[in-house]
Order: C-alpha cells, then structure tokens, then sequence
C-alpha cells in the first residue's frame, strides 16, 4: 500500500469514526434533551398540582373563614334579638297586674312554705294584701317588683323569692327559643312556617 493510499484509508477511518462519533453525540445529545425535556414537564405538571392544591387550600380557608363570620354575625344578631325579647317580656309584666291580680297574688302566696316570715319585699301597689297574707311580717314597698313577693325568715336563713320577675327568669331559657322560632317564622321541625 503506497503512502497516498494509506493516507486516503487513514482519512477514510478518521472521517467514519468522526462521523460515528458525532452520530453518537447526536443520540445522546437527543437523549440528553428528551431527559430535560420529560423533567421540565414534569416540573410543570407537579408545579400545576401544586399550584392548585394551594388554589383548593385558599378556597377551603375562605369559605371557612366566611362560614365562621357569617356563624359569628348569627350569634351577635341572636343574641340581640333574645336581649331585645327579654326586654319585651319584662316590659310587659306590669299588664299582669290587671284583672285578676289580686287572686294570682294570694295563688303566689300561697305557694310558699308555711312559715314565719319576718320581711316581705312587694310593689308598693300591694302592701295592703302583703298585710293580709303576711301578718306580722315587716312589709317593705320594693318598686323594682312587679308583682308578687320575696319573703325571708327572721335569721335570714331561708328566703323565697316568688315575683314576676323572677318567674319570667326561671321559665326564660324555655321560652326563649320558641319566641325565636316565632320570631323567624319557622314551625317546631324547622321549616319556614306558612304566613
């Protein structure tokens, strides 16, 4: 073989070799992009997940956080509305005094234990019948009384306090919700009462 001829065989190696090798570059450098390639879209989609998970998170926080203010708003308001009601209630204890009283007061009199009673607090309105059913006790006017009595015992020791008030203050935390009821116009299974 002459030298031109190996030369042209050397080169002829040479160039296929490159030619392999560059061929091979290609594939990796194919391979190398399609890597990067599935990863970024993966990144994506993972980054999306992310993304809209923090999206569901923000909405539950939201709606929970309206749930509560709304809950909030609903028990300032009932609130009112049962301060409002109570206030109604005892605004209208004085039209218990009307026909009637002086029998309703000997019935509340009545229901106290037989005993002596040394002070009897009434509304200056009813120190007569005081007298009447409490014989020798001290009958003192008392103008935050509607109707009806507190008696207490010499020593203290036992006092009964039967009035209007304190009726409308033990029977309250039953009446309370069915005014609430009335007052929302729903009957007693919940649902919006025909008008």
């Amino acid at each position: 073989m002459s030298c031109k001829e190996l030369i042209s065989s050397l080169k002829k190696a040479a160039d296929e070799r490159v030619l392999l090798m560059r061929q091979e570059a290609e594939r990796e450098a194919g391979t190398a992009k399609a890597d990067v390639a599935r990863r970024l879209e993966q990144r994506r989609d993972e980054a999306k997940r992310r993304e809209a998970a923090a999206l569901r998170d923000a909405n539950a926080q939201a709606l929970s956080a309206a749930n509560n203010r709304a809950r909030e708003i609903r028990l300032v308001a009932e609130k009112e509305l049962s301060s409002r009601l109570e206030a109604a209630a005892a605004s209208s204890l004085p039209a218990l005094r009307n026909a009637g009283y002086e029998n309703a007061f000997g019935k509340m009199a009545r229901e106290l234990p037989t005993l002596a009673w040394h002070a009897v607090r009434v509304n200056p309105g009813d120190v007569a019948l005081a007298e009447k059913y409490f014989p020798g006790a001290e009958i003192a006017p008392d103008p935050n009384i509607t109707g009806g009595m507190d008696a207490s015992t010499k020593d203290g020791s036992i006092r009964v306090v039967n009035t209007f008030e304190k009726r409308l203050e033990r029977a309250w935390s039953d009446m309370l919700p069915l005014l609430i009821r009335d007052v929302y116009g729903k009957g007693s299974d919940g649902t919006p009462s025909a008008s």
